[in-house]
């Protein structure tokens, strides 16, 4: 049996992006999303959850935007000078930067912030710009997993088999293809759904609503989520589903 976790990523980012999820659950495919908890739209995109409780929601753990919820002088290992994360995943994966503990402190703060807005236990968690490819990150993870009861987002077999070495609950493989120019259209998804195999699996996606200012002036993804969201919610990407007999899950079905 094929099930598939449509899991968009970003949540909170900004109106657009909050806005383009919810459109893209409610006329399109979409079964979940992950909260940027320290992000300019997180409060609205509580109150968008709130209205939304089919929406499947998680925790995107973030330290590569904005600036932390917990103490910059507790988390150093994570921080600049100023005190805010560092903008790219370079600053962490394969540079043995992160402190695993400082880490966990930081994503149970986040974790937190998430459950309140959105007034429920999330169901999952990821990282933005899969930084839990870096060991230490990837053992934070687990721990706020296993502290949680939280599913967890894997980003290969290696992976997968490690945190369910530890009782976490995952997806059986993880999807990243829909992504970047000439990959978002409906044909590419198409393509995408027809490699789906059997058991559960989680393609990543990141829908956006057109003319939102600030994501124009800080993302460089900014133009793409439009067109995910576009074909995210187009009937032809429904009726491959149903033709390819997948089904929609959700984290919670884990």
């Amino acid at each position: 049996m094929k099930r598939l976790i449509v899991n968009a990523d970003d949540l909170g980012r900004s109106a657009g992006v909050n806005e383009g999820i919810a459109r893209a659950h409610r006329e399109g495919i979409v079964t979940s999303a992950t909260l940027m908890a320290n992000a300019p739209g997180g409060a609205a995109a509580g109150t968008l959850a709130r209205a939304l409780p089919r929406l499947d929601v998680g925790v995107h753990l973030v330290l590569t935007f904005g600036r932390p919820l917990s103490d910059p002088a507790r988390i150093r290992s994570l921080v600049e000078r100023d005190g805010s994360f560092p903008k790219a995943p370079e600053a962490f994966v394969g540079t043995a930067r992160a402190d695993a503990g400082e880490a966990l402190l930081e994503y149970r703060a986040q974790y937190g912030r998430a459950r309140e807005l959105i007034g429920r236990e999330p169901t999952h968690l990821d990282t933005h710009h899969w930084v839990h490819d870096e060991p230490a990150l990837e053992d934070a993870v687990a721990r706020l997993a296993e502290e949680t009861g939280a599913a967890v987002r894997i980003h290969g077999d290696a992976q997968r088999d490690r945190l369910r070495s530890r009782g976490i609950r995952t997806p059986d493989r993880f999807v990243r293809a829909f992504q970047h120019e000439g990959h978002v259209d409906v044909r590419s998804l198409t393509r995408v759904l027809a490699g789906i195999d059997d058991g559960v699996s989680e393609l990543m996606c990141h829908p956006g609503e057109s003319g939102d200012a600030d994501l124009l002036a800080t993302s460089a993804y900014a133009a793409l989520r439009p067109v995910e969201l576009a074909t995210l919610t187009d009937p032809a990407v429904r009726r491959a589903l149903d033709r390819l007999e997948i089904g929609l899950a959700t984290f919670a079905d884990l």
